[in-house]
């Protein structure tokens, strides 16, 4: 059996049967391994129009899924164009599996045609990195691969492949399909719940006077929707999140306060700094969700961490107020927290503290939901479209201001129905997500909310949408700039506002149609809602355009390193 007749089975058997990539020299035997499986309709392969989609896409399916998912690229250019993608999927622990194509082992370190130190180049943005010596390994590290990027704390793998490997006859007698997982290089994360820091934990959350949950990712990976709500109302506990743990909780139930952070909700915000008791489920803590520390030294709160992966505790508890914590996986964590809870009983009214949230949220909706009748609101397109989806509809965002508004005004109800780039902030990214989370849950309607300028830089992909038959919807939010880059220099730079706009030479709805996709010009929020209906009922790759005026902001923000003392609500002169 040929090298790359073994990989195929390998990923057959592991389950991993869809493949987002691009053949090149490197990679191609695997790819004409390929052939007999897709004929058979055991694996399906996707061609990608850019690595970096690819990449993307295997991240947008991963965290729709749930599951680990796969792209390739060829040696040198085509390995290297994952990294980006490789980079956002760490940042934002996603188990995506890249198969890299690597020149001959006889060509190594002779600077050969497309020879690249992929290994070198990726390890400090995955989980873990192998270059595959022996033909015969290809099934072991192939499993591992899954195995590592979905324990503890999902992330990236790559598997790096010499070309000749490929080529490489095994013998069938000698192959083993590999069913342990001690891997040197590799360790779990153990757990470690230490009875009397659950003991701690209950204490101070059941004798606080403000307690709030602070919910991330990790929760939304867990998942523990139930067990949030459930320790929620038994404390009668707000919840705000991070911006990936939007869809960690049903965003419209009554004590979820939104998103918090530096671009986050100011009610959010002002809960966070109001509180005493912060219990942290799930979340790193990045300066995008605390832009300033001072804000919980100055407050004297004291943090409750649950988090499977002890680094980031034992990071945060070196200069943060850290009172007790739990290495666990999230859910296992709360269900800990409610038992114990349930048998001490809640001790404090916080009726007081509830009420105050309550108008903390109503005081600030003034400031968001501004209509002049002057063009189209980015709240109003937002709340336009979740009122034309379904409610297990799945979106995706790009990168800019139009994500930012998504943060504050879109609302998620089940977990995986919001897919972002978090940490790495990747413009590009919404479109390809899209793709792969549409391919992992065909039977869900998924929406690419993007910018004009993200949506350019991987808008080549929808040739892959119409080819594969693979019907997303891309909002386009057309302000002719980089909406977010522009407001800082407008806000923050003395209003020099320097290569930031574009001009008006792309036409979205031309654009789609020479893609053949459809294509929508929506002038107002009734054109949007027809367009949206026409997608969905026709069922093919659409691209909708939605001007929005250029100098719209993404409200509330902060001054560069601010505080939340500092918070930027409304755009001063702004009508009401």
């Amino acid at each position: 059996m040929k090298g790359s007749k073994l990989a195929a089975e390998a990923l057959k058997r592991a389950g991993l049967n869809v493949i987002f990539g691009i053949p090149g020299l490197s990679n191609m035997p695997l790819y004409d391994a390929f052939v007999e499986y897709v004929t058979s309709g055991d694996i399906r392969v996707i061609l990608m129009r850019h690595e970096q989609g690819a990449a993307h896409a295997a991240d947008g399916y991963a965290r729709a899924s749930g599951k680990p998912a796969v792209c390739t690229g060829t040696s040198g250019p085509g390995a290297l164009n994952l990294v980006t993608g490789l980079a956002t999927a760490y940042w934002d622990s996603s188990p995506v599996i890249a198969i890299t194509g690597q020149v001959p082992r006889s060509s190594m370190g002779k600077l050969s045609f497309q020879e690249a130190d992929i290994p070198g180049v990726v390890a400090s943005i995955t989980k873990f990195v192998v270059q595959v010596r022996n033909a015969e390994e290809l099934p072991k590290w192939i499993k591992t691969a899954t195995y590592i990027a979905t324990t503890g704390r999902p992330g990236p793998v790559v598997i790096d492949v010499p070309r000749d490997l490929f080529n490489e006859d095994v013998d069938e007698a000698r192959i083993n399909w590999f069913n342990g997982f001690q891997i040197k290089g590799y360790r779990e994360f153990q757990e470690l719940v230490d009875p009397i820091m659950v003991k701690k934990a209950v204490e101070l959350l059941v004798e606080a006077e403000k307690p709030l949950m602070l919910v991330g990712a990790g929760a939304m990976w867990s998942p523990a929707v139930e067990e949030i709500v459930t320790l929620s109302e038994m404390l009668r506990m707000p919840i705000v999140s991070t911006f990936l743990g939007k869809s960690a909780v049903p965003n419209d139930y009554p004590l979820y306060l939104g998103m918090m952070g530096y671009y986050g909700r100011a009610e959010a915000n002002k809960a966070f700094m109001d509180s005493d008791v912060v219990l942290v489920v799930g979340a790193r803590l990045s300066d995008r969700t605390i832009p300033n520390v001072r804000d919980v030294l100055d407050t004297k709160k004291k943090l409750i961490l649950i988090n499977i992966d002890p680094t980031d505790i034992y990071k945060h508890s070196s200069y943060l107020p850290v009172e007790a914590y739990m290495v666990t996986d999230v859910r296992k964590g709360l269900r800990m927290l409610v038992d114990a809870i349930r048998k001490v009983g809640l001790k404090k009214d916080r009726s007081q503290w509830l009420k105050r949230v309550v108008e903390y949220r109503e005081y600030y909706a003034q400031f968001y939901y501004r209509d002049d009748g002057k063009g189209l609101k980015p709240w109003k397109v937002l709340k336009t479209i979740r009122d034309a989806l379904p409610r297990d509809a799945i979106v995706t965002t790009g990168v800019g201001s139009h994500q930012m508004w998504t943060g504050v005004f879109w609302e998620s109800y089940l977990p995986r129905t919001f897919i972002s780039s978090g940490g790495m902030g990747t413009m590009g990214f919404g479109l390809p997500a899209a793709i792969g989370a549409k391919v992992a849950k065909p039977d869900k309607v998924v929406v690419d909310l993007d910018g004009d300028g993200s949506f350019i830089m991987t808008m080549n992909n929808l040739g892959t949408a119409v080819d594969e038959n693979i019907p997303i919807i891309a909002v386009v939010f057309d302000n002719r700039t980089l909406g977010l880059v522009r407001q800082v220099q407008d806000m923050f730079f003395n209003k020099r506002i320097i290569a930031v706009d574009i001009g008006p030479a792309t036409d979205f709805v031309k654009l789609a149609e020479g893609f053949g996709a459809i294509g929508f010009d929506a002038q107002s929020y009734e054109d949007l809602e027809v367009a949206l209906k026409k997608a969905m009922k026709e069922n093919v790759a659409s691209v909708i355009r939605v001007p929005i005026a250029r100098d719209e902001k993404a409200l509330p923000t902060l001054p560069p390193g601010g505080s939340f003392r500092e918070m930027i609500v409304y755009e001063p002169g702004a009508n009401s």
